[in-house]
């Protein structure tokens, strides 16, 4: 009997389950053979008991996360099924020669073992001999594929702050190849860090949507791939909304272009299958980014990390893999769903001068440009938010919830582009500042500004009960008293804005 199909069933079940208990029984059901079948088979195709082979893989994903991470030893030990801390000390040290403290301290290299094709796993670098038999067996009956354990997720409630789902989503792509950039320097670069969109013709969910903040929907795309040294290609689905990413781009941009279903799928599973993950916009709820981390039945379903993939109002159409990722089927003919972006070479980075003046270049003009479509941009948007907050008819008393929740929406992710950015920019600025003595005033200057707009806009969210989006925070913002105090807080950072712009200018002009 051919056992190909089972091993690689088998592999792919332990490696989506790695941090939940895997017993004979289970795995032996799964294949559907009894225990003491499932056990002979799985040692004579792979060379390895299963408890040992599981082990072998708890530990690779442990190291994972010893280098992604910053949890503790003892909580990563009790994540991957470790009875205690000294349990899973010695099981590190015998497979991997040294301490997790040591392995951690040395910064050891992971990277992404073929577990079998279509599925990939971490393994420590080095350790990707140690193989089982599998490499010469047929596996062309398999149309599924998955990267496993080192996609970073990305989401609203991680415990490290990244609210902006392109940028979480290309900063963790490519943590997972192996190279790490910081958020600062993506959402600076992308010129994100530095926006405020607001669209004063009616309460619009997507003011915070990036695609919204300049003329060219691109440009903060190509951006952030420009301050990763990276290349790229964008496919846009047939459409207003994915002909305006090809209309709106510059001429000689070989790399965005349209295309039907058909080249979307074989777009998602060349890259996959060569171990790469890629970045979708919409695929669950709004056109926002996700991650694209592996494919089943050609590609017709997705799974990944999707910032609203936990979220209530999507549970009918997403489903969710024992490791956590979402899976989605019919995710093309999602109205919402407009464009993949697949992560290419890397390039010769750009003189960080150069780098520098163009950054600070596109943050003036994303912080000036006034109107973009039909959005307020820049301080211009700073007003309109004012005004918004400050007309009495749109808080009416006998206000329904689902209205006041809408206000609330929209003035919470004003919230989150000024205090999520302007935080990373100040962050941007110090560094930037210490790399050139002779700016070291100025952006410094402008980085203690957008430090003041941080806290004030934390002030905000104190007045209205917290961050959140809840309705005790929609009640809040309808109270006259309290939007009046905040309407003062938004031109006040309005004001600090023009006097960074002020340090920024100044800046460029030395570079």
């Amino acid at each position: 009997m051919n056992y190909d199909l089972f091993v690689k069933s088998i592999l792919d079940y332990i490696e989506n389950r790695v941090a939940e208990e895997i017993t004979p029984e289970d795995a032996a059901q799964a294949a559907g053979f009894s225990v003491s079948h499932f056990r002979a088979v799985f040692r004579d195709t792979t060379g390895e008991t299963l408890s040992r082979y599981i082990t072998y893989r708890r530990l690779c994903h442990a190291a994972s996360e010893l280098m992604r991470t910053g949890r503790p030893i003892v909580d990563i030990a009790m994540t991957y099924g470790f009875g205690s801390h000294d349990v899973f000390i010695r099981a590190f040290k015998r497979m991997f020669g040294e301490t997790p403290s040591n392995f951690r301290m040395n910064r050891r290299k992971m990277s992404s073992t073929l577990i079998v094709p279509g599925v990939f796993g971490p393994t420590v670098f080095g350790m990707e001999e140690r193989r089982m038999r599998l490499d010469n067996r047929n596996f062309e009956e398999m149309d599924a594929g998955t990267l496993y354990g080192v996609v970073p997720r990305v989401s609203y409630f991680n415990q490290e702050i990244e609210l902006t789902p392109f940028i979480a989503c290309l900063k963790a792509c490519l943590a997972y190849m192996g190279q790490e950039v910081s958020y600062a320097r993506l959402l600076c670069g992308s010129g994100t860090a530095f926006r405020l969109m607001w669209n004063p013709k009616y309460w619009d969910g997507g003011n915070v949507d990036i695609l919204c903040m300049s003329k060219d929907p691109t440009e903060p795309l190509r951006r952030a791939f420009k301050a990763a040294g990276r290349e790229y290609d964008l496919l846009s689905k047939p459409g207003k909304a994915g002909h305006n990413m090809v209309e709106s781009a510059p001429e000689g941009i070989p790399r965005i272009k349209t295309g039907m279903k058909e080249e979307f799928l074989e777009l998602v599973k060349g890259e996959i299958d060569s171990g790469r993950p890629l970045i979708g916009f919409g695929i669950i709820g709004p056109p926002e980014a996700c991650i694209i981390a592996g494919y089943r039945e050609g590609g017709e379903t997705l799974i990944g990390w999707n910032f609203f993939q936990e979220m209530p109002e999507f549970a009918s159409v997403v489903g969710k893999e024992p490791c956590g990722y979402f899976n989605r089927k019919g995710w093309y003919e999602h109205p919402e769903t407009i464009a993949l972006m697949a992560i290419g070479e890397e390039v010769p980075m750009t003189d960080e001068r150069e780098f520098l003046k163009d950054v600070l270049g596109y943050a003036l003009k994303t912080m000036e440009t006034e109107r973009v479509n039909d959005h307020a941009g820049g301080f211009a948007a700073y007003e309109a938010w004012a005004e918004a907050l400050s007309r009495e008819s749109e808080f009416p008393k006998d206000a329904q919830l689902p209205m006041l929740l809408e206000r609330q929406m929209c003035h919470g992710d004003a919230m989150t582009m000024v205090g999520e950015g302007r935080w990373y920019a100040q962050l941007f600025l110090e560094q930037e500042a210490d790399k050139f003595p002779e700016l070291q005033g100025d952006l410094k200057a402008a980085s203690q500004l957008f430090r003041q707009e941080h806290k004030v806009v934390t002030d905000m969210g104190l007045l209205i009960g917290g961050m959140g989006m809840g309705e005790k925070q929609a009640r809040n913002l309808a109270r006259p008293e309290v939007r009046r105090e905040i309407v003062g807080m938004i031109r006040q950072c309005a004001q600090w804005d023009k006097e960074a712009s002020e340090h920024i200018k100044k800046a460029v002009s030395l570079l």
